[in-house]
């Protein structure tokens, strides 16, 4: 394929996905600020601590219908950011399948193929790391509390606990929590080393010799023994679902968001990449298979 057309093709594949990356965040961010103001209107503190629902009847039940408006604009912000995600996907599959056609029937090089996976990559990670991945909650239902001689009964969630985070988010909240060390180990990782990754392939992948004094392979490889790293991060997040499992006496609920599988997404194909380096290398070692595709981009 033409060099200038690819470019191009690629510039709308990154305009195309900014922009639906700044509208899921901004849903999310919007489904996580709503979501946590109905788990704190349902929130003990608030409710079972506090004498004014003991004293005044009504009181219950205005914070259960605040909380249903709450509910009702988090589930329209999610919608709306999983359909703009939905696009995202659609987009990132159509550009994918295109050149993956394109490569079998040997109408694109070995190293445009490989810029299209590192694409879709970045897409994935920046969009995986900034949006919610998880929401958590720990609740009690249907409590009948009496407190000195005052009965009262909250029917439906008390909500003890509630957390909605991204990994940023994550992050940010040890950083402001002074767990300085979990913080940074999970800013390297899922942060610095994926991007460090993607960086020298992309350096790798657009340099056309060896380069004897620094081999951006042979940094990629390194950080590549810490992959797993990404996959780590991912179920660390996932190992918090396994609380929904649990019975103690407090009811818990957890349920995954589109961060985790856009994240997921980049696991797999950072995996992929290194197929489409090894074939790289083999070319690079070889200047004889060089195709003229390759020559002309």
């Amino acid at each position: 394929m033409n060099r200038n057309l690819f470019i191009l093709i690629s510039l709308i594949f990154f305009a195309l996905n900014c922009f639906l990356g700044i509208i899921i965040h901004a849903k999310f961010n919007k489904y996580q600020r709503y979501k946590v103001a109905y788990a704190s209107e349902l929130n003990m503190q608030k409710t079972v601590l506090d004498y004014k629902d003991y004293i005044i009847p009504s009181e219950w039940e205005n914070s259960k219908k605040t909380a249903r408006d709450y509910f009702k604009k988090a589930t329209k912000a999610k919608t709306i950011g999983n359909n703009n995600g939905l696009i995202s996907v659609t987009s990132i599959v159509i550009y994918g399948l295109l050149f993956f056609l394109f490569y079998r029937k040997k109408k694109v090089s070995v190293k445009q193929f490989g810029l299209v996976v590192l694409n879709i990559s970045l897409v994935l990670l920046v969009i995986g790391i900034t949006i919610p991945m998880l929401e958590f909650g720990a609740f009690l239902k249907n409590q009948n509390i009496s407190i000195a001689g005052i009965s009262k009964s909250f029917d439906g969630k008390v909500y003890l606990l509630f957390q909605c985070k991204s990994i940023m988010g994550v992050i940010q909240t040890l950083f402001q929590n002074n767990n300085f060390i979990v913080a940074f180990a999970l800013f390297t990782f899922s942060v610095i080393f994926p991007f460090s990754k993607l960086i020298l392939f992309y350096y790798y992948l657009l340099s056309n010799k060896m380069d004897k004094k620094f081999n951006p392979l042979k940094v990629a490889s390194y950080l590549g023994k810490y992959s797993m790293a990404d996959v780590f991060v991912a179920s660390t997040f996932l190992a918090f679902l396994s609380f929904s499992s649990l019975d103690f006496g407090i009811k818990t609920e957890s349920t995954t968001l589109l961060g985790l599988y856009f994240f997921l997404g980049y696991c797999i194909l950072s995996i992929a990449t290194y197929f489409i380096i090894q074939k790289k290398i083999r070319i690079k070692e070889n200047p004889k298979t060089i195709s003229s595709l390759d020559e002309k981009f």
